[in-house]
């Protein structure tokens, strides 16, 4: 059992904004204000690879967990996250989805001055673990589609639908890939929309003696097709493991909820990947996956 964050990376590949160990004093201050106690430690968290996430400890005990949208980049792609997260956080704990609890939020930058979006959590026990029991995850993930999503007011939609055009550069079966992307384009399967965390994952999942204890990162939550988190969450579990672990947390998936996942989504999570498609070490595993789902989606 590795004792790093699953999605750990070396720094040096982040952007600048989320390395820095600490934050603002005007951040301090906003936090301070909405608690009303004073912040006396800071500790950026490991694992966050599109915001900057610390750890706060206040002088009355308190300990919370800081998001701020420090990266551009991120927000340049998807303006509405900071208002999304409220949004599923608070629905999430209002249907018993054992999530973080907000208990301040400044989704637009304004109260803190420095106009970053900044959500201040409850810090929930335990640690990510790259290859926890897979019954107990395939658990956690039913339990979010579980819930009706009926009054969420964001739904699903592809990444990277407009970039995503034509065969990586370094392939050598672009008729494979051109055949992936027009199913992935014209062929989505008919699916009855739940809960979907959509960015569902082992390094997204808390653990403590063996039982979760949340999930974190609901920037993506949205209303949508239950596939779409198993075949992203089997993404992880190939890069973190291998294809057989992948395939057991979907077989346990598949036995705890009675469903048959479409092989649809195994394609729409290889292109979903980046927007520049995979890199060249991962793309023998990546076309694995395709060449099977297409066989299974082609008559």
């Amino acid at each position: 059992m590795t004792t790093s964050h699953p999605n750990q990376r070396d720094p040096s590949t982040l952007p600048v904004e989320l390395r820095r160990p600490t934050v603002p004093p005007q951040v301090r201050d906003w936090v301070a204000r909405s608690t009303g106690s004073a912040v006396i430690r800071v500790r950026r968290l490991a694992g966050a690879s599109s915001t900057a996430v610390h750890r706060v400890d206040l002088a009355d005990g308190g300990r919370f967990v800081l998001r701020r949208y420090v990266w551009p980049g991120f927000l340049e792609d998807e303006p509405v996250a900071p208002q999304r997260e409220l949004e599923a956080l608070q629905f999430a704990v209002r249907h018993q989805v054992a999530a973080p609890e907000v208990v301040a939020a400044d989704v637009d930058g304004s109260a803190v001055g420095d106009g970053i979006p900044v959500l201040l959590m409850t810090l929930l026990p335990g640690r990510a673990v790259a290859v926890p029991d897979l019954t107990r995850l395939a658990e956690v993930a039913a339990t979010i589609h579980e819930v009706s999503a009926d009054d969420f007011g964001h739904d699903y939609f592809p990444w990277f639908e407009g970039t995503m055009s034509a065969p990586p550069r370094t392939t050598s079966r672009p008729k494979l890939w051109l055949r992936a992307q027009e199913i992935w384009h014209d062929q989505i399967p008919a699916y009855q929309a739940s809960f979907i965390h959509r960015d569902f994952h082992p390094g997204n999942v808390l653990w403590s003696r063996g039982h979760a204890t949340g999930v974190v990162d609901w920037a993506n939550a949205c209303r949508g097709p239950w596939g779409c988190d198993i075949a992203h969450c089997r993404t992880n579990l190939i890069d973190l493991d291998s294809a057989a672990t992948a395939d057991r947390f979907l077989a346990a998936y598949e036995s705890l909820t009675g469903r048959t996942y479409d092989p649809y989504w195994e394609i729409a999570a290889v292109l979903e990947q980046s927007p520049s498609g995979p890199d060249r070490a991962g793309l023998p595993v990546d076309e694995l996956r395709l060449e099977r789902a297409v066989s299974a989606v082609t008559p």
